[in-house]
């Protein structure tokens, strides 16, 4: 698979016994769409340093969740509890240790409903997570995505590629995110 990207993307499967809550709504598939869209929104932004922690932060992002039901606490949880976890298989992928506090941040803001500044060093790697985690809520419905929310202009450009990569994704769920990686990228060309 061609990608700017040094991760070895065949390590990043998820198992329902990762996630605190088993859920078809916030579990694997969701988070591999997650996963796919913060690439490929790296590599249209070009934020690929950005992306790429973002990428890992994804991996853990709702791991901690409790229920599926509205929840600002479960990313601080995932970030404080899930990230040190797999601190070693990041760092096998490039993740340095001044990413790391970066990655949990991206994780802790993702569901905390607040901002960072547009002035903090982090808040693109954030904006990007948040991004595409909003990006995927086309699963909830026709209303479940308010684009007024997304802040990066690129991701208005990516709900079209969205709504497919659920549909197919939705229609023949997969196990391995090479294949939701792939299923993404074949729709972004």
């Amino acid at each position: 698979m061609n990608t700017p990207y040094h991760i070895s993307f065949n390590q990043f499967n998820l198992r329902e016994e990762q996630f605190d809550h088993v859920s078809n709504l916030h579990g694997t598939m969701h988070t591999y769409r997650v996963m796919s869209h913060v690439l490929l929104l790296g590599m249209r932004t070009g934020a690929l340093s950005e992306a790429s922690s973002a990428f890992f932060a994804a991996y853990v992002h709702d791991m901690a969740r409790k229920h599926d039901g509205y929840c600002t606490q479960h990313g601080p949880d995932a970030a404080n509890y899930k990230l040190p976890e797999y601190i070693s298989l990041f760092t096998e992928n490039g993740v340095s240790a001044a990413d790391i506090p970066v990655i949990g941040k991206a994780v802790a803001y993702h569901s905390l409903g607040k901002e960072l500044s547009r002035n903090d060093p982090d808040w693109l790697t954030v904006a990007l997570l948040k991004d595409a985690d909003a990006l995927d809520r086309i699963r909830l419905g026709e209303n479940g995505l308010n684009p007024a929310y997304l802040r990066i202009p690129e991701s208005h450009l990516m709900i079209e590629h969205a709504r497919s990569l659920y549909t197919l994704t939705f229609h023949s769920p997969v196990d391995d995110f090479e294949t939701v990686l792939k299923l993404a990228l074949s729709i972004n060309q």
